[in-house]
């Protein structure tokens, strides 16, 4: 052996050197190196670290088990929360206690029933164009809207809940005015008698005379309603632009008329004290807003008259919206029938609509409980609902929703049929995934192997330079650069492990390293090197 040579330690003993004093070795020697390299090495210790301790956890087999387990339970329990949660479907409807309220209560209830994971909530509103204002402003996801009101693109049809007609009503009038009429009808009789000859040479005349006051001045024709008082009962389709709709068709002056709004409670007493001489009101043919204003406009067991929208049809021509609709004799009563004939009218559709955006399953799981309650739905409100599906074609007038269609046409999916494209190509993309990330783990394996080997590089560039060493301090600064080495190959056996060849050449390697410092160290101190610092190792020796 050399002289001054020292004696090896065994390995297991500096390694376990290493592992205690490697803290200040790594201080040292992020002292005298650069800051570029010191920065380097601090983040190549920390990435030991990490993953050495991730390696120390996969260990632990029963651990990683469990914790596989929990979170394979929680992914597949997120997945069956989200496909079993109830979607909330927000419908505006209103007045408040009208029949558009009652109606979403009850669906709300035969939804509920159903189980078909949709919970139905109603967005009160006090007037139609309220629950469209909703609507748009995405408060509500669906509305019940007048087709008067529901003409957006934007808002299809899922179920038309009834028809509306329009009933504009003449009260009955009073025992009193009711002898007057008839002694001013007889006097009228007996005139019209002595002057036949004259009547029939100006029968043109007579009749517009009539038409603008028959029977003593009773109201027969929109065209006379000019210097009347209308009054547009509340709590149901009727309202003030809608009566507008038919005054301005009949060219009535608004500035002409004395319009006011009449609560159904107090639609007995105006009539009765004369406060109005026409009731505007729109309902089902069949519900309770027109039976009611009729048997409020009954006096003494008179039946109220009606006046004819003659031009209804014309009306439906140029506004869409409506339709002409004739009302048999008897529709809102029977004894005496009311009206006691044929009446032309206007009529106009109530929808149920929705966003077009809007969930499309959601919308078609609804239909589907709609139409197929309806009857229950007609039997909790007696005359006032009668649900329609819109028309299926292409060229219909009416918009219908997608998700409504697709129940109308059966092309309901089942799960697979929904959701089995994505499973296929789910199951050909995985196996891609998985080669992918078989092909990452190679990748990531060789890029420890070449740290490895840079490791192993740097081992070898040390066996080069030490026996070059001009002084005892670049020795040191060498064996600092060992001890840093020594423990970046600790650390990295750690986290992965090291072939009988590559042990072989880092253990050849140091030791060589080892040897070089040692002869280089005893030539230096034979020379006679006088430049050595006190806290130096040739000091110490």
């Amino acid at each position: 052996m050399p002289a001054g040579l020292p004696n090896r330690p065994p390995l297991a003993m500096k390694l376990w050197l290493a592992r205690m004093f490697g803290r200040s070795s790594k201080t040292d020697a992020s002292a005298d190196a650069s800051g570029r390299g010191g920065k380097a090495r601090s983040i190549e210790s920390i990435e030991h670290k990490v993953q050495s301790r991730l390696r120390s956890f996969l260990r632990h087999t029963w651990l990683v088990t469990i914790l596989g387990t929990l979170i394979v339970a929680g992914v597949v329990a997120l997945g069956f929360h989200y496909f079993n949660e109830d979607t909330l479907v927000r419908i505006a409807a209103g007045p408040d206690g009208g029949i558009n309220v009652k109606l979403v209560e009850v669906m709300a209830q035969k939804v509920a029933k159903a189980h078909d994971r949709l919970k139905l909530e109603l967005v009160p509103t006090s007037e139609p164009e309220q629950s469209a204002h909703a609507l748009l402003a995405r408060q509500a996801d669906l509305a019940i809207l007048p087709s008067t009101i529901g003409k957006s693109p934007d808002w299809p049809v899922v179920a038309i809940l009834r028809q509306n007609v329009m009933a504009l009503i003449v009260p009955a009038p009073t025992a009193a005015a009711e002898k007057a009429t008839k002694a001013d009808k007889t006097a009228k009789t007996d005139k019209t008698a002595k002057k036949k000859t004259a009547a029939k040479t100006d029968k043109t005349a007579k009749s517009d005379k009539t038409d603008q006051a028959s029977d003593g001045g009773k109201l027969e024709k929109i065209t006379q309603l000019a210097g009347h008082r209308i009054g547009i009962v509340t709590g149901n389709e009727a309202s003030a632009d809608l009566l507008n709709v038919v005054l301005k068709h009949y060219g009535v002056p608004l500035d002409k008329l004395q319009i006011s709004s009449i609560d159904p409670a107090n639609l007995a007493a105006a009539v009765g004290d004369n406060q109005v001489d026409v009731i505007f009101v729109a309902g089902p043919t069949s519900g309770h807003a027109i039976s009611d204003a009729v048997a409020a406009a009954t006096r003494d067991g008179t039946a109220p008259t009606f006046i004819e929208v003659d031009q209804a049809e014309g009306i439906a021509k140029r506004d869409p919206a409506f339709d002409s609709i004739d009302i048999d004799a008897g529709s809102f009563g029977g004894n005496p029938p009311v009206p006691d004939d044929s009446l032309k009218s206007l009529s106009f559709p109530e929808y149920l609509v929705a966003r077009e955006s809007f969930n499309h399953a959601a919308i078609t799981t609804l239909a589907r409980v709609i139409y197929s309650s309806r009857l229950a739905l007609a039997a909790a409100l007696p005359g006032e609902v009668k649900i329609q599906a819109p028309s299926t074609d292409k060229d219909a007038a009416t918009l219908l929703h997608p998700g409504a269609r697709i129940y109308l046409n059966d092309d309901e999916k089942s799960f697979f049929d929904r959701y089995g494209d994505e499973i296929f190509y789910g199951m050909l993309i995985l196996p891609v995934l998985g080669s992918a990330m078989a092909g990452f783990a190679t990748y990531f394996r060789g890029d420890h192997r070449t740290r490895r080997l840079r490791l192993l590089q740097r081992v070898l560039d040390l066996v080069r330079k030490v026996p070059m060493a001009p002084s005892l301090e670049a020795l040191d600064k060498f064996q600092r650069d060992v001890d840093n080495l020594v423990i970046a190959i600790i650390h990295q056996s750690e986290q992965e492990d090291y072939d009988e060849t590559m042990q072989m050449s880092f253990s050849m390697a140091l030791d060589q390293v080892r040897f070089a410092l040692a002869e280089r160290r005893a030539a230096l101190i034979d020379e006679g090197e006088t430049e050595a610092k006190p806290g130096s190792k040739a000091a110490a020796a």
